[in-house]
């Protein structure tokens, strides 16, 4: 329980997307989603907590050793000792967490990816491979559910990088397709500096926006009817991320300059709105 509570405070704090889409989880799934998304913001978190490259490196082989560990049910974290029984009742991969670390290794190395095609293979790392964690410890049936992992983290992380942009973008990182940039007319080095009612940059972020949304469309066409209840909390995830777009556009797009809130009643009433409408599935 002590290792639950350190994730719980890690992942899914009171307010968070992750604690409203978990109440409606049952409570195998939820222990096994919050060792997951803890593990996932302890790596991710690395490339913003330290100033040298070769100490975020260092931090990332610890952690390549304590799934290592974890497998050999030696942990020496609180997240690993959660991740143990999760990775021994799901029969969860060991390169599906290795590829998080992996790809957040490309955090301390790279600030810009030349073009969508880059970007989007370290999203299959670092967010597909987190949504396909998720979804096989969840639970499904439907081989064809598969493909939901795979759209479904590419639009959350799409998003949430989009959601954070200005923070990202005053470390140095860019996660915007450097060519999408020149074909608005910018540069990378004078995005801080543009209005946010620049013609150029709306229609830059305008674009980033419609690419998540698209896989939001294509992650909810992939999963089939019969895993539809058993995937309550991505797809609560989902709704929660999908209005977070809707509300970057009402407000004018400002990510580049502050960042943008769901309030906690609005992320429980949609959590609860999404829930309901999936509970019809829970006999087919």
């Amino acid at each position: 329980m002590q290792a639950l509570d350190y994730c719980r405070k890690k992942a899914a704090p009171p307010g968070s997307s992750l604690h409203y889409a978990l109440l409606f989880a049952t409570p195998v799934q939820r222990d096994g989603l919050l060792a997951l998304h803890a593990f996932h913001r302890e790596v991710t978190a690395i490339p913003g907590e330290v100033s040298d490259p070769a100490v975020g490196r260092a931090k990332l082989d610890w952690w390549r050793g304590e799934i290592d560990r974890v497998f050999e049910r030696q942990p020496e974290h609180p997240v690993g000792h959660a991740l143990v029984p999760v990775i021994r009742q799901s029969g969860l991969p060991r390169e599906r967490f290795e590829d998080i670390i992996t790809g957040t290794a490309l955090d301390l190395e790279y600030g810009v990816y030349p073009s969508f095609r880059e970007l989007s293979a370290y999203g299959h790392q670092v967010g597909c491979a987190m949504a396909d964690l998720a979804l096989r410890q969840a639970g499904y049936n439907d081989p064809a559910s598969a493909r939901f992992g795979h759209h479904l983290g590419m639009a959350l992380l799409l998003t949430g990088r989009l959601r954070h942009l200005g923070r990202h973008a005053r470390a140095g990182r860019f996660y915007l397709p450097e060519d999408e940039i020149h074909a608005a007319g910018l540069s990378r080095e004078g995005l801080l500096r543009l209005p946010a009612d620049h013609p150029g940059l709306q229609h830059l972020l305008q674009q980033q926006v419609d690419r998540a949304r698209d896989f939001f469309r294509q992650a909810d066409t992939a999963l089939a009817d019969r895993d539809r209840y058993a995937q309550r909390p991505a797809l609560i995830m989902a709704a929660l991320y999908r209005q977070l777009l809707v509300e970057l556009e009402r407000q004018g797009l400002p990510m580049l300059h502050r960042r943008v809130h769901l309030t906690p009643l609005r992320k429980l009433w949609l959590a609860w709105r999404t829930a309901r409408r999936e509970r019809r599935h829970q006999t087919q």
